[in-house]
């Protein structure tokens, strides 16, 4: 649950890098004719702003221009009631677009009373940014004769740096993803482990001598308060059939503060030696305990149990 969270964070990049890496574009004639409907929609909610993002050239000097110029032409804000493409025509990295809008005549309480046609010409270019709309034009209809290119000066964003490094990131997200799934099963696991118990019922007693045989315990060197150490527990199997449900657990001193008190070795084969480590932290120096280990195992058939002698730490 607590790597959701990643995966998501993942997938967004990916998506962000696949969808900026133009894996997925529209065609020029639809990025055309939404660039110019986006820009009218802009204009009829008054959001001269966003019209203004939309658009590079000398016929809006601003945005408030853009107001401006449209209600001198008739059309205010609220006023477009429909937006028709009537023709389009793309030429290289040029565009024409002719669209009619139907523009309402409102009266004091915002009400259309009537509507008129009017057919508003637009020439657009294709950039690193898209396609941008450079001419807008009411009166005059727009031609690709003598249309000179328009230098778009573009700025950087972090769309562009996740473009520019998509290749990158791309691979970067995947490994994320795959760290995200790696965790994801170690925390099951370490939980499935944590949820594990030892039964005990049923088990038939084994003197400390016999288990000892099979049963070393090493703890590591130089131990020191308040620094994480261990306590390898090895197993050595010198029957010829396997041990199964092979377990350990003990009781600790409070001086250690320990990670999982119960180990399990599950399945040990004839002749196999294994290992499972104690992970503890000591808050005391001197000699600290860990007491009664018990080993339990089905052997045959029948399960066993046995104890034996406290481990003793050296802490400094």
């Amino acid at each position: 649950m607590k790597h959701r969270s990643s995966y998501i964070i993942c997938f967004l990049v990916l998506a962000a890098a696949i969808l900026n890496s133009g894996c997925v574009a529209q065609s020029p004639e639809e990025s055309v004719e939404s660039k110019v409907l986006e820009f009218l929609t802009a204009v009829n909610e008054d959001e001269a702003g966003m019209a203004y993002s939309l658009y590079t050239g000398k016929d809006f000097l601003a945005p408030a221009s853009i107001t401006m110029i449209f209600k001198n032409k008739g059309i205010g804000p609220g006023t477009i009631m429909e937006s028709t493409i009537i023709s389009q025509e793309i030429v290289g990295d040029l565009a024409i677009v002719k669209v009619e809008c139907s523009v309402a005549t409102l009266d004091l309480s915002g009400n259309a009373k009537s509507t008129t046609l009017i057919p508003i010409y637009f020439r657009l270019q294709n950039s690193e940014l898209g396609w941008i709309i450079t001419r807008v034009s009411f009166d005059l209809e727009l031609t690709f004769e003598n249309a000179e290119l328009v230098d778009i000066e573009v700025e950087s964003t972090s769309i562009d740096l996740i473009t520019d490094n998509a290749p990158i990131i791309t691979v970067f997200a995947f490994a994320m993803l795959g760290a995200g799934v790696y965790l994801d099963k170690k925390d099951k696991a370490k939980k499935k482990e944590n949820n594990r118990t030892i039964d005990v019922s049923d088990a038939v007693p084994l003197q400390k001598e016999a288990i000892a045989q099979y049963v070393r315990f090493v703890p590591a060197q130089q131990i020191t308060v308040g620094n994480v150490t261990s306590v390898d527990v090895w197993v050595k199997n010198f029957t010829q059939e396997p041990y199964h449900n092979f377990s350990m657990k003990a009781k600790f001193a409070n001086s250690l503060e320990v990670d999982k008190v119960n180990l399990f070795f599950d399945t040990i084969a004839p002749g196999e030696t294994a290992k499972r480590t104690w992970v503890v932290k000591p808050k005391l120096a001197g000699w600290a305990s860990i007491e009664e280990p018990t080993v339990i195992f089905d052997y045959m058939g029948t399960k066993y149990i046995g104890v034996l002698d406290p481990v003793w730490l050296q802490v400094q």
